[in-house]
């Protein structure tokens, strides 16, 4: 009776206006969560820098603010503040000398010097990306596979806490999703039934994904291996010229697709109006990735792509190349790891969407008649999540945010070809599309620090991730609100991004206006990410601070905690000390021994203050009192529990460079 009902439903959605019906829900149903949740948030880590360089691309063309991405997600998301009044702190930006930090401090005085209107607007602009990502991935799931699969994977993306998460934030990470299954969409229509106009479609879809950011030139790889798959999944007899025709094609794509990159960046070569000068990667001197230091600069003296998409591809590359810090289930590794993202998955995808891959992938029979989508599905994928297993960044799941479309729509498909036949696996369907939804709404507005119910939820994903997948800065008002409803006596708000107490109306003193106290008794609100000690190679030793303090309160869901007590703030204090040595360091040697000296006053025993004496020394020209505090900095190093290995190893690499001679009980232990 349940199949005989499952299939009449199916086939009155299949003819009636009910499937639009279904489709306009699941958009609006979208839309509330990310606006409702997305007004209740801060601005997060990179919101200011991309909105700003957004109004500059559109106002006057200058391409050298914030090149690290391409400008399309950028300019969607500040098209609304040219209808706005607004205030501009900068008298010159037009081609004003910046580099990647000062893109950050621009965009933030840019930022606050508006109502918070300017950004509620931007976001709400930028959510269009998110509900195009809905749309492609039901039209496209629809065209493989059916209406029923289009219920099904709309259902799944609408309510997808990930999604949810980054889809009205000023990023470009669900614009990147967009990007990959819009064109690989786009590859399968044209591969069906080839013509002129699916040709160019594909190419503009090509085009467009290459505009939203660089993690898209993957499509390089995807789009000739599914041609090229394509073409022997045919009879022999067609196989060789339709390959030969199709691979064809692709120059047309190519060409179509370069066209619409150029276009976007105003069809001119130099990133900045009047040839100002651009930045440069931090770093790059040092770099030794033959793309980031040879290629790149070769296509640059071509001009076969503009200039400030190869400026931003060149430091990608750059920062891959140099790797960070990585926290995975309560443990630290000094640079990336190829387990991270499927271990990662398992914690911020929901159960229901987990179990659905599960059932779909030994769905074998279904498959086997479906090669051809099935190759459309999981070749991306695959390409997709080899390429992040081989990052040395490792900072959060919204950087595989592409593979969710294509594992989505195979989930549904596979599934809806075991469940609906089957009355008892129907109703497990519907419940799991349900759960799925609940589990969403529950981390309700706190997308950002969802993990599944297996890992313990929102208030418990800093266990087991930091950095964008617990805090990427969205807490401040909740701690406003907090501070407003509590009134501590004395407070200090101490978090990595630098948005300030201040900004938010928040009566604490906080860590980028001042340097705290060695000794501090009152309220703490402390990033999650200090907590996992993840916020850098400084504050290893300050995570120790709370590591057997419960915090009072999490706000945010693992965004930041609170604590109250008398707090031993020494390992705090050295690491901001170190830290804003080293950040003037190279320019100004004399303060960064100041500095280090001051730490090593109070912490004797600071490896880190040792090393910066040494590097200090060593750009006065005094080798041998660097290589004294280099020595010293590698026996306290291997003496602290704290340390990394890669901290030693930072520290031999720079004395071999400059011809230091390393004491022998300072040596490795065998």
């Amino acid at each position: 009776m349940i199949i005989t009902q499952s299939r009449a439903m199916e086939a009155r959605i299949r003819t009636t206006s009910w499937q639009w019906i279904i489709l306009a829900a699941l958009v609006v149903v979208m839309l509330a969560q990310m606006w409702t949740s997305v007004y209740q948030l801060s601005v997060t880590s990179d919101e200011a820098d991309h909105l700003h360089a957004g109004y500059r691309y559109l106002q006057c063309r200058d391409f050298g603010w914030n090149p690290e991405q391409p400008p399309l997600a950028k300019m969607v998301a500040a098209l609304p503040l040219l209808a706005m009044n607004i205030q501009d702190p900068i008298l010159s930006p037009c081609g004003m000398a910046n580099g990647k930090m000062v893109d950050f401090q621009v965009g933030h005085d840019f930022l606050f010097a508006n109502p918070e209107s300017v950004l509620m607007a931007a976001r709400m602009a930028a959510s269009g990306l998110a509900i195009l990502l809905l749309l492609t991935v039901w039209f496209f799931a629809r065209r493989a596979f059916g209406v029923s699969t289009a219920v099904i994977s709309g259902t799944l993306i609408a309510f997808e806490p990930n999604l949810l998460a980054h889809g009205s934030l000023v990023m470009t990470d669900v614009p990147a999703a967009l990007g990959f299954v819009l064109a690989v969409y786009a590859l399968y229509v044209y591969l069906s039934n080839p013509d002129r106009t699916r040709l160019v479609v594909l190419g503009l879809a090509t085009g467009l994904a290459l505009c939203l950011k660089h993690s898209t030139i993957l499509l390089a790889v995807i789009v000739p291996s599914l041609v090229v798959i394509d073409a022997l999944l045919l009879d022999s007899t067609e196989r060789m010229r339709t390959l030969l025709r199709n691979l064809a094609a692709l120059v047309s794509v190519m060409v179509i697709a370069l066209v619409v990159l150029w276009g976007v960046y105003g069809f001119r070569y130099d990133s900045r109006p009047d040839q100002a000068r651009p930045w440069t990667p931090a770093r790059l001197e040092s770099a030794h990735g033959a793309v980031a230091t040879k290629v790149i600069p070769a296509i640059a003296r071509w001009r076969i792509l503009p200039q400030a998409y190869l400026i931003g591809l060149q430091d990608v590359l750059v920062e891959s190349d140099e790797g960070k810090r990585m926290f995975l289930v309560g443990r630290m590794y000094p640079t990336g790891r190829w387990f991270y993202f499927p271990v990662a998955a398992t914690i911020k995808f929901t159960l229901p969407t987990l179990l659905l891959m599960l059932v779909s992938a030994f769905a074998v029979g279904f498959w086997k008649k479906r090669k051809r989508e099935a190759a459309f599905l999981l070749v991306p994928a695959a390409i997709l999540l080899a390429s992040a297993m081989s990052y040395t960044i490792n900072i959060g799941i919204r950087h595989v945010l592409p593979l969710l479309p294509f594992l989505v729509i195979f989930a549904a498909a596979g599934t809806w070809s075991v469940a609906r036949n089957r009355w008892w696996a129907t109703l497990a369907l519907l419940a799991l599309l349900l759960f799925h939804a609940v589990s969403s709404l529950r981390a309700f507005p706190n997308y950002l620090s969802y993990s599944n119910e297996l890992w313990g939820g929102p208030q418990n994903t800093y266990k087991y991730l930091s950095d964008s997948n617990a805090d990427l800065g969205q807490a401040l008002k909740m701690a406003r609100h907090y501070v407003a409803a509590n009134r501590p006596t004395h407070c200090w708000l101490i978090q990595p991004y630098n948005e300030t107490a201040s900004d938010y109306g928040i009566p604490c003193d906080d860590i980028y206006s001042k340097i705290p106290p060695l000794h501090f008794d009152g309220t703490l609100i402390v990033s999650s990410i200090l907590v996992d000690g993840v916020m850098s190679p400084f504050w290893k030793r300050s995570a120790s601070l709370f590591k057997d303090v419960q915090p009072k309160a999490k706000l945010g869901g693992s965004a930041l905690f609170v604590y109250d007590g008398n707090f031993d703030l020494t390992p705090m204090v050295a690491a901001e000390r170190l830290k804003l040595a080293t950040s003037v360091g190279p320019h100004d040697p004399q303060f960064a021994i100041a500095q280090a000296s001051d730490v090593l006053s109070f912490d004797p025993n600071n490896g880190l203050a040792n090393a910066v004496l040494c590097y200090s020394y060593a750009t006065l020209g005094e080798a041998g009192m660097a290589e004294q505090h280099c020595n010293i900095a590698l026996k306290l190093m291997r003496e602290d529990r704290f340390s990394l290995p890669h901290d030693t190893a930072d520290v031999t690499a720079f004395m071999r460079r400059h011809g230091l001679q390393i004491y022998s009980n300072s040596q490795p232990k065998p």
